[in-house]
């Protein structure tokens, strides 16, 4: 018999998925992320899973982000680990440059995940077979990743065939969804993915469908597609010449989005990006040799870092060559900064540009995370006004000092995870014929409003833990 167990599936971060089966007279289990719990949560201590007792045969991680690989260091050593190949990277890079910073007290932490992270015998990445990836068999399970449109690249979703004797082909499929969404620019293939590949038009069914619901708890957001978000992002920088962007390094979407907006904006010279550190442009970098090898909209060629802003870039063959920072004043600029203090010296400088009339206008700083981090409170669906738990205080005086030295701040973001009625239309075209496990979200008996066939609101089942 098929046993799923999840964990924390009723808040938004630090969700774990467990998967149990008897095989050849052994239980056998496999995990789905181990991550920490995001601010904000109402669970202050994250999960601990009792691994003596129900030891896991594997980890399998659907995405990078830390509410889901965050606890990777805690798992013991004798597991292995499975994840994306770019997204194994992505994490080699922020633990690098974590590792050598003197900002933070757990250097050395980061150190050793860097090492864990390059083991090559445990670490284990999905290899690419045509079109997919190939399927990792264990003791009483077969694994099919399968990749999905998230802000976070080289995300997945895994169909899971566990061996089942109690089953008339002896196996128990369960689809994993991860976080996924519709909207981003691979977001339209998962349609013809469930059916071609999942359902194998028609030839084998799911049991039991896993899926997350963040948005349920968001249904009041505007949800903009990519190109949408891309398109407004390009008229707000034809009119602004100098803007600031504070976006994360690891969304590879909406950093392509304000990326490719800025070449819109001046067709002969397109506009040069600019990042706050090292790691940033290597992470930039490496999206441009692996996702910008399937297209030409994840290709970052204009970047440099602000801190060479004044140094004179190579290959200038003027009799007087411009120093970086001429470059930004003359040409116009985006640069990507965090909001902290340490990266307002850099918006206070062109201020000052301006303030000098060696710029025509003032900056503008452009937000492009979620807006939750950044609200003071969170309203109810009743109307019911509360203190958002989220919120970062840091972030929220950082941003109103910039507008009080006059500097125009425009919120321009899409989410990372699927609308409402994205959720409605997987569950339907999925069409499990057991249950529906909502997680990784606040508002899972919500789930039974959704727009889907009647048979298939009976099957959802939320669980306490």
């Amino acid at each position: 018999m098929t046993d799923i167990r999840i964990f924390r599936g009723n808040q938004i971060g630090g969700c774990v998925t467990v998967i149990s089966t008897e095989y050849e007279g052994d239980i056998h289990r496999i995990m789905i992320d181990y991550g920490s719990s995001l601010p904000g949560s109402d669970k202050q201590k994250d999960f601990q899973y009792p691994w003596e007792e129900k030891p896991v045969d594997a980890v399998f991680f659907t995405h990078y982000h830390g509410d889901h690989a965050g606890r990777l260091m805690e798992i013991p050593k004798n597991i292995p680990i499975y994840m994306g190949s770019t997204a194994r990277q992505v994490m080699i890079n922020i633990h690098e440059a974590l590792g050598k910073s003197d900002r933070v007290d757990d250097a050395e932490d980061h150190r050793q995940q860097v090492a864990l992270l390059k083991e090559d015998k445990r670490v284990k990445v999905f290899r690419r077979q045509g079109r997919c990836y190939e399927t990792v068999h264990l003791p009483g399970f077969q694994v099919e990743p399968y990749s999905v449109d998230h802000s976070a690249y080289d995300a997945y979703m895994f169909l899971i065939e566990a061996a089942d004797a109690e089953r008339p082909d002896g196996k128990y499929r369960i689809l994993h969804t991860g976080d996924f969404r519709g909207h981003g620019r691979r977001g339209k293939v998962m349609m013809p993915l469930i059916e071609s590949y999942i359902h194998e038009f028609g030839k084998r069914k799911v049991d039991t469908l896993v899926i997350e619901g963040t948005m349920m708890s968001r249904s009041d957001e505007e949800v903009l597609s990519e190109t949408e978000m891309q398109m407004q992002a390009a008229r707000f920088l034809y009119q602004h010449k100098y803007a600031f962007l504070i976006c994360s390094s690891t969304n590879l979407d909406s950093l392509a989005s304000f990326y490719q907006a800025a070449q819109m904006t001046n067709r002969r010279y397109g506009r040069y990006i600019y990042v706050y550190s090292e790691y940033f442009r290597k992470q930039l970098e490496l999206f441009t040799k692996t996702a910008g090898s399937f297209t030409d909209v994840y290709k970052f060629e204009r970047v440099a870092r602000l801190l060479d802003m004044d140094t004179i870039p190579p290959g200038q063959k003027k009799k007087v060559p411009m120093t970086r920072r001429e470059m930004m004043e003359k040409f116009g600029f985006l640069a990507v900064i965090k909001p902290e203090d340490f990266y307002g010296k850099y918006i206070d400088m062109f201020i000052d540009a301006y303030k000098a009339g060696r710029i025509d206008e003032m900056p503008v700083l452009i937000y492009s995370m979620w807006d939750g981090y950044v609200q003071e409170y969170r309203i109810g669906k009743n109307g019911e006004k509360t203190v958002n738990k989220a919120k970062k205080d840091a972030w929220i005086d950082f941003l109103r000092r910039q507008e009080e030295k006059g500097v125009l701040v425009k919120h321009l973001h899409t989410s990372g995870h699927a609308a409402v009625q994205m959720l409605a239309d997987v569950i339907n075209a999925v069409d499990p014929q057991d249950k529906i496990y909502p997680m990784h979200t606040e508002c899972a008996d919500d789930f039974k409003t959704l727009p889907i066939k009647p048979e298939l609101r009976q099957r959802i089942v939320t669980m306490p833990e």
